[in-house]
């Protein structure tokens, strides 16, 4: 017998560490080469371009970009179709955005003096640009072409109704 009264044993205490996934970097935003864009268990998003699949699944950039997402169709083994999103990078963006962030902070540059040479020269760059803005406009579009059978059933009845005109004014002359 035991001398001591029965406790319920307590299971289920314990707890794992989380692993805090999901997307660290988003649409639109910078990306350093090798950080990590989206964290993941599963393959739920798709590599694509400027990007590598690591061990753990999570996506991380190859290059300095803008991350950028999009939906694909993938086909599976048993040829269903399914949507998924793809992450890539893009190098073209970052450039671009950094060249409108760079002219919007230079200031404009101090007015140079001219001469009337240069001047000359100016105008008549303009004059020609505009001369060749007119031209563009001044442009028509081509004639239509018409088929030489038809020109050709024109021709012939044109002389078949001529002597019969003629022959029906011969026949009045006559008359009075």
């Amino acid at each position: 017998m035991a001398h001591k009264k029965a406790a319920g044993a307590a299971k289920n205490l314990r707890d794992s560490q989380p692993k805090y996934r999901g997307i660290k970097i988003f649409g639109g935003q910078k990306a350093v080469a090798w950080n990590i864009i989206v964290r993941q268990n599963g393959s739920k998003y798709e590599c694509g371009a400027n990007t590598y699949l690591a061990s753990d699944f999570s996506i991380h950039a190859s290059i300095d970009g803008i991350v950028m997402f999009k939906k694909k169709n993938f086909k599976r083994f048993d040829w269903r179709t399914y949507l998924k999103t793809v992450v890539y990078v893009d190098p073209i963006a970052e450039i671009k955005s950094e060249k409108k962030a760079s002219s919007k902070s230079e200031k404009a540059p101090a007015k140079k003096v001219t001469t009337k040479k240069e001047e000359d020269v100016e105008v008549k760059v303009e004059e020609k640009a505009e001369e060749k803005e007119t031209a563009k406009v001044e442009k028509k579009a081509p004639a239509k072409k018409t088929t030489t059978t038809k020109k050709a059933t024109t021709t012939k009845t044109s002389t078949t109704k001529a002597p019969a005109k003629k022959a029906a004014t011969n026949k009045e002359e006559k008359a009075d």
